[in-house]
């Protein structure tokens, strides 16, 4: 199926879905929303018709003719657009050293072409025209607009929920039409993601079409992922640190988000587990750290929430795409497991939901319960113990949770061992053991940041620091964390992987004696037996 019938097939379900919707609710509630649907069409209209002054205006853009930059890239561009049929968009330059592209604008006929000067520097000249020819392919989809008229169908259901839901006393019929229509608005919006990142994906194989070279975007976006995350050196954080009054609070290549050439937080987990402990990129490592992303069940469910697929997605189609072309692909994509691993998923999702579970079983059991039998507590003429079940079984719920998600008996690991850890999920840890020394916090440039990065001899990893009261979590920022950058020293936790890898420390043991401890744990312990012990004294309390 190609770009336009995939296109249309998903803007079709989502104007159905608010067809549907609209329907119910002019049919059930005679109201004149017109003006509300009005409303919203005049507020994604102008976001449209503004979004791009907006961008000029928040990136310092420096304008440039193509043929001031390079002759040949000049002629590249020119060649590249003339087939394609569009005109040569605005070309312009962030000065900024993080790698990135974008573009925008309303049609083919005013857009803008942006990159950044990191790009430019970090790129071979195939690669570079690679990410070019990328996005030249959103301008000749027409993904402006597509994203626009996608991005106006939740806007919609949710007008139509919040118009049925508040007049839902009127009519006793509104109120399951307001459930659903909140309901299609959520789906609606996944819907939406999965189509920005379907244009991704179009997007790359117009850019491995255009320059005959499969692999150039492939490189080309591992070393965006790299360059986009990548991890400073001691000296560079100690300076960092040092120098809070000229550190931004926010990165304005991070900010890019949708419109980037990929997205910061895949980016992440990329650089971080791609670098040695030198500083220095490894394919070993990175091939190691793709795996996760493409075989365990839950990067699917973390990629669900992202406009960008999963960087080491896109490679493996980059890679896929220079197959049909008879091309040697530059990353050799080992094959993971033949079966993925659903059964461990599955398990993790059964011990996730357990305390939930509990909850509903008790409260189900507690319902049909005999409340005259003896064993019923009755305070004020109340059966107390009828939802005795309901703590009782959500605590045990809860602790069979945490037995899971916490395992014991620390082994001693490196991080590029941990990397290739396939099963392990952000419910399903590893508790590890590692030596390093702390190199920095875990947003680079925040001051506040509690979380930490250590190095050991292998390469990098987060450390996340976790109380049970959140004020101690941001005092620890404030005025301990920078004091253990630079220290040495032996670190307990648990590994786990979301969307990007971590250790979540339980002890930090530096080699100057000093330690740092972490409670949460316990914490969650104690609410959890809490719980269960008060279910079975109001189970068995007489009267």
């Amino acid at each position: 199926m190609n770009l336009f019938a995939r296109s249309l097939l998903v803007l079709t379900l989502l104007f159905a879905l608010v067809f549907a919707v609209g329907t119910a609710v002019l049919y059930r509630c005679d109201l004149p929303i017109s003006w509300a649907i009005v409303f919203t069409v005049v507020v994604v209209g102008l976001q449209f018709v503004l979004g791009p002054y907006i961008i000029d205006w928040i990136y310092s853009i420096n304008w440039y003719r193509p043929a001031d930059i390079a002759p040949e890239f000049d002629a590249f561009l020119q060649e590249l657009c003339k087939k394609r049929r569009i005109p040569v968009p605005r070309f312009g330059i962030i000065e900024d050293g993080n790698p990135n592209a974008f573009t925008y604008g309303h049609f083919p006929g005013n857009a803008r072409l942006v990159v950044t000067r990191g790009l430019m520097e970090m790129l071979d000249k195939q690669e570079y025209e690679a990410v070019v020819a990328h996005e030249i392919g959103h301008i000749t989809h027409y993904d402006f607009i597509v994203m626009t008229l996608a991005s106006l169908a939740p806007a919609l259901l949710y007008i139509f929920y919040r118009w049925s839901f508040h007049n839902r006393r009127s009519s006793a019929q509104l109120l399951p039409v307001a459930i659903g229509a909140f309901l299609c608005y959520y789906v609606s919006q996944y819907i939406v993601l999965f189509l920005s990142r379907i244009r991704e994906y179009f997007a790359d194989e117009h850019a491995s079409i255009s320059v005959s070279n499969p692999n150039a975007i492939a490189t080309a976006l591992v070393k965006i992922g790299y360059g986009l995350a990548r991890v400073q050196d001691p000296a560079q954080q100690a300076q960092a640190q040092g120098n809070k009054k000229q550190q931004p609070l926010f990165n304005k290549s991070q900010m890019m988000g949708s419109l980037g050439i990929c997205s910061f937080s895949s980016a992440t987990p990329m650089a971080l587990y791609s670098t040695t402990a030198t500083g220095q990129f490894s394919m070993d490592h990175m091939l190691k750290a793709m795996q996760w992303d493409l075989w365990n069940p839950w990067a699917r469910w973390f990629e669900l929430h992202s406009t960008h697929p999963l960087i080491a997605r896109r490679i493996r189609a980059s890679s896929w795409t220079a197959k049909k072309l008879g091309v040697e692909p530059t990353f050799p994509m080992t094959a993971p497991p033949k079966q993925m691993a659903w059964t461990a998923f599955a398990t993790d999702l059964g011990f996730l939901l357990a305390p939930y579970a509990g909850f509903v079983i008790g409260a189900l059991l507690g319902i049909g319960r005999d409340f005259t039998a003896p064993g019923n507590l009755l305070i004020g003429g109340t059966v107390v113990s009828r939802w005795a079940l309901v703590p009782l079984l959500a605590g045990l719920g809860w602790m069979a949770r945490l037995a899971y998600s916490y395992g014991k008996g620390f082994q001693r690991r490196t991080i590029v061992d941990l990397v290739g850890e396939l099963e392990v999920s952000h419910i399903h840890s590893i508790p590890v053991e590692v030596e390093g020394q702390v190199i920095g916090r875990g947003v680079p440039g925040l001051f506040w940041s509690k979380d930490l990065v250590m190095q050991d001899e292998t390469g990098f990893t987060t450390l996340i620091y976790r109380q049970p009261i959140g004020f101690l979590e941001t005092l620890f920022g404030l005025f301990k964390a920078e004091g253990m950058i630079g220290r040495r020293g032996t670190f307990k936790g648990w590994y786990r992987r979301g969307p990007a890898p971590y250790i979540e420390l339980s002890n930090a043991q530096f080699d100057d004696g000093q330690s740092v401890n972490c409670y949460y744990r316990t914490y969650l312990w104690v609410l959890a037996t809490t719980t269960t012990v008060a279910g079975v004294l109001l189970y068995f309390a007489r009267f």
